[in-house]
């Protein structure tokens, strides 16, 4: 890996110095969140913002060598050669795709590379694991998950889980999505950390519109959904909560900016995510406002008072 100016952030510059420095930190941040499941979230996030990093910043060919590291540390540390084959599905592929959208400008890249991923995730989800099975696959792996926790849950949470297992593809999906999102904006501000000292990054969370002609592809699975039956109406059911969550994407970048342009301080961002974590009905009401943004263009009309 090339050495990083001496002027950029002491952490990326100690990361990015050589690839068997990037592998311990990769590979250290994986076992964290192997044996921290309270922070697996965060930390896969970080996770794909580091080999994005490497991939766009390093080259693709040190990209490799982390995963090949990694993956050999990885296989013998927990001694589960599948392991290894989990860190690179899971872990580097998604990583190193955010890595190559993040080589254009724009969230556009990005979220074509995103929505391939979930596509891709949603296919294995509703007809590789399934095999005909449909929802009731789903219903039964998620009650045999919760089945030692069987005597401490009331009937009207078991019937809760039953009524929630056959949305588990999208559900998955919108976590890929919303996570990916979250990473690549997390790459591309340390990107610009490194092209211009403690300069912000260019590619702002807030300037995330989805592309105009997906909105028609989210009324037709909507549409599909309500008037197909069967294991039909289930996958659409499953690829609207999917598309859907491109526009809360937009609704929150949408929050962002606004919040940018009335000069609000960051804590009132940390407030709102806090409201969203407890009134999740607050997830609708954002998405909403993703999709009313398509057509009214706030984006464009608050974009300029916020680049001030």
């Amino acid at each position: 890996m090339p050495i990083p100016a001496a002027g950029q952030p002491a952490f990326l510059r100690w990361f990015l110095s050589g690839r068997w420095r990037a592998g311990l930190a990769v590979t250290l941040t994986f076992g964290a969140a192997i044996f921290l499941p309270i922070l697996l979230l965060p930390l896969w996030i970080g996770l794909l913002a580091m080999i994005a990093l490497i991939t766009v910043q390093a080259g693709r060919r040190e990209s490799l060598e982390v995963l090949l590291i990694c993956g050999i540390a990885i296989g013998i540390l927990s001694w589960k050669p599948q392991m290894a084959f989990f860190f690179a599905v899971a872990v580097w592929l998604p990583g190193r795709i955010l890595g190559e959208a993040l080589r254009f400008r724009g969230w556009s890249t990005t979220l074509w590379a995103l929505a391939a991923m979930g596509a891709a995730l949603l296919a294995v989800c509703l007809w590789g694991l399934p095999q005909g099975m449909g929802p009731l696959f789903w219903q039964k792996e998620l009650l045999q998950a919760v089945q030692p926790l069987r005597t401490d849950l009331t009937l009207q949470q078991l019937h809760a889980v039953k009524l929630s297992a056959p949305y588990i593809p999208g559900m998955l999906g919108l976590l890929l999505l919303l996570a990916g999102s979250m990473a690549a904006a997390l790459a591309s501000r340390w990107k610009g950390m490194l092209e211009a000292g403690s300069t912000p990054a260019a590619r702002q969370f807030r300037n995330l519109e989805v592309p105009g002609g997906w909105i028609w592809a989210l009324v037709a699975v909507l549409a599909a959904g309500l008037i197909l039956t069967g294991q039909a109406a289930w996958a659409c059911q499953n690829l609207v909560l999917f598309l859907g969550g491109f526009y809360l994407l937009q609704g929150l970048s949408l929050v962002h900016l606004w919040l940018a342009v009335r000069g609000w301080p960051a804590w009132s961002l940390v407030v709102f995510y806090l409201l969203m974590v407890l009134l999740s009905q607050l997830v609708l009401p954002v998405t909403l406002l993703g999709i009313l943004d398509r057509f009214f263009h706030w984006h464009g009309k608050l974009a300029p008072h916020g680049q001030e």
